[in-house]
């Protein structure tokens, strides 16, 4: 929300202040300024107060805002009478002693009564009989409001109970200065059916919102076992993988980059169907994400299988298939997948020991653009003095290191900025550093003949054994 400078509990702080604010009614005559000696600037404040309204878009500040002015103005009142008192140009009667000087004694007001004493009581009974009128217009103003929603449901057919519920209220939102309301009309709240409210709640890790008391090797070494058991797989895929005859292929009329990316994408799929599945949350929470909080090891794998919302999953989509492809008819579909699991899995861990590092508990990752982007980075650097081709088209003058460098610097610019909080630039560098190394690592397994600036010859041709 302040970016990655800020520390989680400062955040919280100006949270607070600014919650304060807007409940007490403050806002209204301090609004969003600090002392500059606070270091909480004006769009901070702002910042934190546009989050706190779409926590909670209902709440009147207008009517906040009147109830601090009022109290405000008492205070002021009161100061001006205890001033005027301590100069002895005013004496309070029995019935209006201060509270901290309040005597059961009664004394005598030999002087009458004052003309602050008779202003004061005039704007009290004029308060009061504002209250009193506001009051009237706003039943009112609520009765006439609940008769229209009434009289246009029956007019439209709806099949919505319109019957008086006890307990149910209709309030009306009035158009209030500070913030408007973000609803129109007064529905009935939806809430989960009951049985998706159980696996919801069985879905939950962590139950008292507490941080579990674990310590930092707690968090970090079984992610890391699983992550070296990870390294040493993709060592011996891309060691001991054979493509397999044309005859033996599921689909021998696909090229071999298409099915193994198609294969990718309906895994991802997949994964994104099952987070929509009650059932399946609680696997889903310790199987496809990490958190920083309470980490389950399996999620330094999982989680790059895991999309959340059809956008991601179509980025990351789209950013695999032309540099997979590349990097497919490059290596091969064992060096492949090898590279690709690879930069996804240190993306992930990655991500995770810089979030417990910097005790940013409630920080989680999940999402394949870890492997994506290591992958680009790699098929980038094997064909660094290379043109690149994207689905046949080569584009010219362009090389590899090129497309390499732009892709390092836009990621490097954005996590230094650092404006939107939901990426994962941690585990964005994480893959795209794993990319790097295991595109010199293939650079350095292949002899010099096979690296020209003309034409790069492919270490495992697939097509010829098909």
């Amino acid at each position: 929300m302040f970016g990655p400078d800020m520390h989680c509990d400062d955040g919280n702080h100006i949270l607070r202040l600014m919650h304060y604010r807007r409940l007490s009614g403050s806002l209204i005559d301090v609004g969003v300024d600090f002392p500059k000696e606070s270091g909480i600037s004006s769009e901070m404040a702002k910042t934190a107060l546009d989050y706190i309204r779409t926590q909670d878009p209902s709440f009147d500040e207008n009517e906040a805002g009147a109830i601090w002015a009022e109290s405000e103005i008492m205070r002021v009142e009161e100061e001006y009478m205890a001033r005027a008192e301590k100069l002895g140009i005013y004496k309070r009667t029995d019935n209006e002693q201060a509270p901290d000087t309040q005597s059961s004694a009664s004394t005598s007001d030999i002087y009458g009564e004052s003309a602050l004493d008779k202003l004061r009581k005039a704007n009290k009974a004029r308060w009061m009989e504002e209250d009193r009128k506001k009051e009237e217009a706003k039943k009112q103003q609520e009765a006439e409001r609940v008769a229209a929603l009434k009289a246009e449901a029956r007019d439209e057919n709806s099949t919505a109970d319109t019957k008086d519920e006890p307990g149910k209220i209709f309030s009306p939102f009035d158009e209030i200065a500070l913030a408007q309301p973000a609803q129109k009309a007064w529905l009935e709240p939806v809430e989960r059916k009951p049985w998706v409210k159980y696996y919801e709640e069985q879905a939950t890790i962590i139950k008292d919102n507490k941080i579990p008391n674990l310590s930092t090797l707690r968090r970090l070494g079984p992610s890391a076992l699983v992550l070296l058991a990870v390294l040493g797989g993709c060592w011996m895929l891309t060691e001991t993988y054979t493509p397999p005859p044309r005859s033996a292929r599921m689909f021998p009329d696909v090229p071999p980059a298409v099915a193994t990316l198609g294969a990718i994408t309906a895994i991802n799929f997949a994964v994104f169907v099952a987070w929509r599945i009650p059932p399946l949350w609680r696997t889903m929470n310790k199987t496809f994400q990490v958190t920083a909080a309470y980490p389950f090891a399996i999620g330094t794998l999982g989680a790059q299988f895991s999309h959340q919302s059809i956008r991601h999953l179509f980025i990351n989509t789209v950013m695999l298939w032309p540099f997979g492809w590349i990097l497919h008819d490059d290596v091969g579909r064992g060096t492949f997948l090898a590279v690709y699991l690879t930069c996804g899995t240190v993306g992930t861990y990655g991500s995770l020991a810089f979030n417990v590092l910097a005790k940013r508990w409630m920080n989680y990752s999940f999402g394949s653009s870890t492997a994506v982007i290591g992958t680009m980075a790699a098929a980038c650097l094997i064909r660094a003095n290379n043109n690149v081709t994207v689905l046949g088209y080569e584009i010219p003058d362009i090389t590899g290191l090129t497309v390499l460098g732009i892709i390092a610097g836009f990621e490097i610019l954005r996590a230094w900025r650092g404006k939107n909080t939901r990426t994962d630039y941690p585990g964005h560098l994480s893959g795209l550093a794993a990319g790097v190394l295991a595109g010199f690592y293939i650079r350095y397994q292949t002899t010099a003949s096979q690296m020209t600036r003309k034409e790069f010859t492919p270490l495992q041709s697939e097509q010829s054994t098909d």
